[in-house]
């Protein structure tokens, strides 16, 4: 038996069906809604990946600023000639960074302070250093950003070091001296805040003035002066016998994470010197007054 078609049955499932052309744009749509999404949620991990770090930049400077304060307003005069109570220098020179309006000065200051506590003596040191992948110290941060640390030297009252002693046995020497014995002591010193890049110590009298002259007695005061454009001045101080300021300012500035690994990546420190000079907005500046309470 020949079989028959019906020509309106064919004629309707045509009608019904796709053309290539069709499928093509529905299939190009599908993709562009899919790209469309998947950038979208890219960049709420990226936000999400970036808040994440602006808050443990935020929380790990302010720990490094609350344990700065708790010691530095401990700190206490040992009345000894010419030996140290508090000591601020430069371990870098400083560069500036590059903002929309003007050029801010970054600098890398070191601090020596004393404080006493339960008939012990303490000699305490902050610097910013450069640390291998264990966090060991290795050198000082020489290039501009590194990493915040700690040392203290613990001495007993009848044992407590004077100007006249040899150096084994002098707390500012101890802790402030990058070699000793003949070992590097700066990997004594304990990290505390990564990819700091400012760190400067500001000495202010009993009337609120900044001490940038040698009127004060059993104070010594170095104003260092770099060339730059505009030129940079700095100072550095060395309080003796019964001296210490009323008030130290802290100011500490912070880079962000995935800036210092990119800045870490460049082998040239030309290149990464120029590269952070221009990261600016990736900066989080801490600044705190810390009254002395031991001072005069």
């Amino acid at each position: 038996m020949a079989s028959t078609s019906n020509p309106s049955f064919i004629r309707e499932l045509r009608a019904r069906a796709f053309t290539v052309v069709e499928l093509l744009v529905a299939v190009s749509v599908l993709t562009l809604i899919v790209l469309v999404l998947y950038g979208m949620f890219d960049q709420v991990q990226k936000a999400l990946r970036g808040n994440v770090a602006q808050v443990d930049v935020l929380e790990g400077g302010r720990a490094a600023m609350q344990l700065l304060s708790g010691e530095m307003e401990q700190m206490e005069a040992a009345n000894v000639p010419l030996g140290t109570n508090l000591y601020v220098g430069l371990s870098a020179v400083p560069y500036q960074q590059a903002l929309l309006d003007t050029n801010r000065v970054n600098a890398l200051d070191e601090i020596f302070f004393l404080s006493h506590l339960n008939k012990s003596w303490f000699g305490t040191g902050y610097r910013v250093l450069l640390a291998n992948s264990n966090g060991i110290a290795t050198g000082l941060a020489d290039r501009g950003v590194g990493t915040l640390c700690r040392y203290t030297v613990k001495s007993n009252d009848p044992d407590f070091p004077n100007a006249t002693e040899p150096p084994r046995s002098n707390l500012f020497l101890q802790v402030m001296l990058p070699i000793l014995n003949r070992s590097n002591n700066l990997a004594n010193y304990q990290p505390v805040l990564d990819g700091v890049l400012h760190f400067r110590v500001r000495a202010f009298d009993t009337n609120g003035f900044l001490m940038v002259s040698n009127i004060y007695p059993n104070v010594k005061i170095i104003t260092n002066v770099f060339f730059q454009s505009p030129p940079t001045t700095e100072t550095q101080y060395s309080f003796t016998n019964s001296a210490l300021p009323a008030y130290l300012e802290v100011e500490m500035a912070v880079l962000d994470p995935h800036v210092l690994e990119k800045y870490r990546g460049f082998p040239n420190p030309i290149v990464g010197s120029n590269y952070l000079a221009r990261q600016a907005g990736a900066v989080h500046l801490f600044q705190q007054r810390i009254p002395v309470r031991t001072a005069k």
